[in-house]
């Protein structure tokens, strides 16, 4: 019986390892980096990070249009 257990575990196991990584487009990770590209002070970069904490904040920095997000971004901050 464990035996049978073992088997079916180890199959889980490889199964796992196998699929395709799903990746998040709106990953802290993501935002960071986009956030990078833009003219910023240090203290507001750093402000920024708690915005980044809310998963619906993260798509909408990753989504709205260019010339909005940091003026959005700065709104959120406040």
């Amino acid at each position: 019986m464990m035996e049978k257990y073992l088997e079916i575990r180890a199959k889980q196991v490889e199964d796992e390892r196998n699929k395709p990584r799903v990746v998040d487009e709106y990953s802290i990770k993501n935002c960071i980096d986009l956030l990078k590209t833009m003219d910023i002070t240090p203290e507001e970069e750093v402000k920024t990070f708690r915005v980044f904490k809310i998963p619906e904040n993260r798509e909408i920095f990753m989504s709205a249009k260019p010339e909005t997000t940091l003026m959005w971004l700065r709104d959120e901050k406040e």
